[in-house]
């Protein structure tokens, strides 16, 4: 794979990330909207992995829906219909998403990516569609349009997450689910949504850093890894673990604060379905992690001599989400 192509529009991607924050217009949003999604289909188009259409399903998808996005807006300016107008913004939005409904293509192209390009596509191109979100909230029928179906969204993506062996389906629907308590999150106190998007983006890329080196793709991989470097396995454990939102780890402390805060806003039936959608998905990440627990002290009284990978990764991102899980001891303090 061709790395120099990340040199060049990994920034771009950042920069127009960084620009929503500043627009004022519609128009202007759609406008970084399409640069940022030609900065991303430029870099999945060196990735060997994806096949040629897949990038083609991408651009159209992510093009119909922005051009939904700028119909609409265009068609607010002659006050027509003015929820109708916002409903369709809001719908096309949550495409660009890949939340269900709309998430078919997600699971397709998420599937044919190489691990650098999933995290980018579950992290960074989940901002832009987000702060427009954010902006249509203003309106009346957005809050509890949108709080429906993201409860709709988390529960059904742990449900399918079950039955997924692949590593990559796995992690889209891990990160639907992610997602979906972030616009939560968004709906009530944009701080308690950013600062849950940052944790969530230091334990996938620490994950997926894993997983490209290693070139994961199936559960089976990863209880290869204790043959070549069993600090960079237990390290991949911890961060599925803290993924799992289990204590003492990083993650609980965004589920934490995010249920926390939501008590004193959201009904006890609304917690309810996000606590068990959450318990649900805990589950499917465990079993990840289960046939490498079980069979780790039958496995050192074989002989591995043969099996032969490269030696290299950079533990200091790793060590930067542990050093965070002080974060949680001080919070915990206060």
């Amino acid at each position: 794979m061709n790395y120099y192509c990340y040199i060049f529009f990994i920034p771009m991607v950042v920069l127009t990330n960084m620009l929503m924050f500043i627009l004022p217009s519609w128009f202007s949003m759609w406008m970084v909207m399409e640069i940022n999604m030609i900065s991303f289909i430029s870099l999945i188009i060196f990735d060997k992995n994806i096949k040629k259409e897949s990038f083609m399903n991408y651009f159209l998808i992510q093009t119909i829906n922005s051009y939904i996005f700028l119909m609409m807006s265009l068609m607010l300016e002659y006050n027509i219909s003015n929820d109708i107008m916002f409903m369709l913004m809001n719908f096309s939005m949550i495409n660009k998403l890949g939340l269900p409904p709309f998430y078919f293509w997600y699971l397709k192209i998420m599937g044919n990516m190489n691990w650098i390009n999933i995290f980018l596509m579950s992290t960074m191109q989940k901002i832009i569609p987000m702060i427009i979100i954010s902006n249509l909230l203003n309106y009346k029928f957005s809050v509890p349009f949108n709080l429906i179906i993201m409860l709709i969204s988390s529960m059904y993506s742990s449900i399918k997450g079950l039955s997924q062996s692949n590593l990559k389906l796995i992690f889209c629907y891990s990160s639907i689910i992610q997602i979906s308590w972030m616009i939560i999150m968004l709906i009530f106190s944009e701080m308690m949504s950013i600062s849950y998007f940052i944790i969530y983006f230091i334990i996938s890329l620490s994950l997926c850093l894993i997983f490209n080196n290693y070139n994961m793709n199936n559960m089976i991989d990863m209880q290869m890894m204790k043959f070549n470097n069993i600090i960079t396995y237990y390290m991949m454990n911890f961060s599925i673990f803290s993924l799992a939102s289990i204590p003492p780890f990083l993650g609980f402390m965004m589920k934490l604060i995010a249920i926390k805060e939501l008590s004193n806003l959201l009904s006890m039936t609304t917690l309810i379905i996000m606590i068990i959608s959450s318990l649900i998905s805990m589950f499917f990440y465990l079993r990840m992690l289960f046939l490498n627990i079980m069979i780790n002290a039958f496995s050192k009284k074989i002989n591995y001599k043969f099996i032969n990978y490269n030696n290299f990764y950079n533990y200091k991102i790793m060590t930067m989400l542990w050093m965070m899980m002080v974060m949680l001891m001080l919070m915990e303090l206060i």
